[in-house]
């Protein structure tokens, strides 16, 4: 197995950085896309089937044809309180799915996203970090299976590297909570750098939306990217599947 000090990262790169945003919140077509755009950023969008209205769906077909990413956030987001409890009349809480029920739900949204974006696989983030269906994990059985190319986890400040146990069911992730300033995001960034590793940041709205950050926030963070060239900031399932090639 290679070590991270063996991998070359592409074009010179030192480290990589993967920004990923959730939900889908408008706030993302307005404030986030444009930016990363005019630094030549790609950035990965996991998009809620609920959450979708039909006008969006063109706005994100332009985003996955600009060369960012477009990945599965379930359809209902189910998670384990109460608000999700009920959808419809029908129980949406992780304690009410079987691990099969949940699979199935994310192979249909992977085939909403096909269809918007038109590639076959996708990586998932988990709705509020959480894997257990009816209580049994169903994030292992979801990767074995090739449903999804990787899946995200949140609230961590682990960086991916030589010595990290590389498990592409449990990618961790930091998340950017709300009102979270840019120092804050850079700190992070640099202690990617100076591991030499990769590094994945959680959003939600940017300048607008919930769990929002400050779009001048997130743009301090981006223009510190820009700074820093030795730096990939790629999309999830890109930098990802480059570190599995080397193991």
């Amino acid at each position: 197995m290679a070590t991270m000090a063996q991998i070359h990262w592409p074009e010179g790169k030192k480290a990589a950085i993967m920004l990923t945003y959730d939900d889908g919140c408008h706030s993302q077509l307005e404030n986030v896309v444009p930016v990363l755009n005019e630094h030549g950023f790609k950035g990965t969008f996991f998009l809620m089937g609920c959450y979708l209205e039909e006008k969006d769906i063109p706005q994100w077909r332009e985003v996955s044809r600009q060369g960012h990413e477009l990945g599965n956030h379930t359809i209902y987001h189910a998670c384990n309180e109460a608000q999700a409890d009920t959808l419809s009349g029908h129980c949406r809480a992780l304690n009410c799915y079987t691990v099969e029920e949940m699979l199935n739900e994310i192979k249909i949204m992977n085939a909403f996203l096909s269809a918007i974006d038109g590639k076959e696989k996708h990586s998932l983030a988990y709705p509020c970090g959480q894997h257990k269906a009816g209580g049994q994990d169903y994030g292992i059985p979801m990767v074995e299976q090739g449903i999804i190319n990787f899946a995200r986890m949140s609230d961590s400040e682990e960086v991916i590297t030589s010595n990290s146990s590389f498990n592409p069911a449990f990618v961790p992730a930091f998340t950017a909570f709300e009102g979270y300033k840019a120092e804050q995001l850079t700190a992070f960034i640099e202690k990617v750098l100076k591991q030499g590793g990769a590094g994945v940041i959680l959003f939600h709205g940017v300048g607008g939306d919930w769990i929002s950050v400050d779009a001048k926030e997130h743009r301090k963070m981006t223009d510190f990217l820009a700074a820093h060239p030795e730096i990939w900031v790629g999309t999830f399932s890109d930098v990802l599947t480059y570190i599995k090639q080397q193991r």
